[in-house]
């Protein structure tokens, strides 16, 4: 780690790479959560809320990193010409993530137009149901086996009034795991953009502080729980990063 450009404490850097060798203990590495394929409810919601704490230490690290780097003497540029980009068609392994194409968010996009439909990954809910019904040749015996023609057991009455189950692509988690490992060797090359772009809009250094919100399918425990002890002197450390900026 101490081989990496950071200006960021290695303290709170340590705090991230304990983090991450708690996430590769529970779940494996990025790529075998990719060769999972798909998830239940109950398995994304395993996983799903380590990946958003981790995200929320990730911006706050990329923070203090950011606010190491001077404002620049030129004017910035708040919008930027949109590059014509040449579309191909491009093929993922699940064993080989260094070839993933992933981007790690900090700020909320400010592209009009695009739905969250479009943020999710290909095939990201799939829903399969139960076969509920069984017609057979007129001159079977056993044609027509319908839930109101014969009388089931409960068992075969729970088959047929089953919920659908969904499924879950695991590849957009797969792809955020990635990110973030790509973020903690790195962090240079993603801290000299977010630099550019606080000096451009510093009021919107807010948004690296959001924590995830709870949801239904989430499993305990909450972010800083996930995080330890250490997560509230990041913070602290951050809010100090945001006024510097400001005042800057």
């Amino acid at each position: 780690m101490s081989a990496v450009q950071r200006t960021a404490p290695l303290a709170f850097w340590a705090i991230a790479q304990s983090f991450l060798n708690t996430l590769f203990g529970l779940f494996g590495p990025p790529e075998a959560v990719a060769f999972q394929h798909t998830h239940t409810s109950q398995q994304r919601a395993l996983l799903l809320p380590w990946l958003r704490a981790g995200e929320a230490l990730m911006r706050r690290l990329l923070l203090l990193e950011a606010s190491a780097y001077p404002k620049p003497n030129t004017r910035p540029l708040l919008t930027r010409p949109r590059a014509k980009r040449t579309r191909r068609l491009v093929g993922f392994d699940d064993d080989k993530p260094e070839t993933w194409r992933v981007s790690f968010r900090c700020l909320h996009s400010t592209l009009s137009g695009r739905s969250a439909a479009k943020s999710r990954g290909p095939f990201e809910q799939v829903t399969g149901t139960p076969e509920t019904r069984t017609t057979m040749d007129a001159g079977s015996s056993r044609s027509a086996l319908r839930p109101g023609n014969v009388e089931l057991s409960r068992f075969e009455g729970d088959w047929f009034t089953a919920k659908p189950t969904k499924f879950y692509s695991a590849w957009p988690l797969a792809e955020r795991y990635e990110a973030l490992l790509r973020v903690f060797n790195n962090p240079a090359s993603f801290a000299k953009r977010l630099a550019a772009r606080l000096h451009a809009n510093p009021h919107r250094g807010v948004e690296l502080m959001r924590l995830p919100q709870c949801r239904k399918t989430d499993a305990p425990p909450s972010t800083r729980d996930m995080i330890g002890a250490d997560f509230d002197p990041l913070d602290g450390a951050c809010h100090r990063s945001l006024l510097r900026l400001n005042s800057s």
